[in-house]
């Protein structure tokens, strides 16, 4: 299993061109349980992201939102998963 990555800004420990890049990924807890689907992540002043709103719920009808600090990447299975 490949270990997922921290999510950073370009440059960093996990580059990506777009903050739409990872609308889609699923979020899922440590154990794999899925929580929800990415709708969107916020970037501040410098671009940088800081937090990452996802759908959950029947039909996705609530949203959250949660520090990026929060997330690990696993771009192969394109998920983000809770430390």
């Amino acid at each position: 299993m490949v270990q997922p990555t921290a999510l950073r800004w370009e440059g960093r420990d996990h580059p990506f061109e777009a903050p739409e890049e990872y609308i889609g990924y699923r979020l899922c807890d440590p154990l794999d349980q899925r929580i929800g689907t990415v709708e969107r992540l916020f970037v501040n002043g410098d671009g940088e992201p800081e937090y990452i709103r996802v759908r959950t719920g029947v039909f996705g009808s609530k949203a959250i939102l949660i520090p990026v600090q929060m997330v690990a990447v696993d771009d192969e299975r394109r998920t983000l998963v809770l430390r």
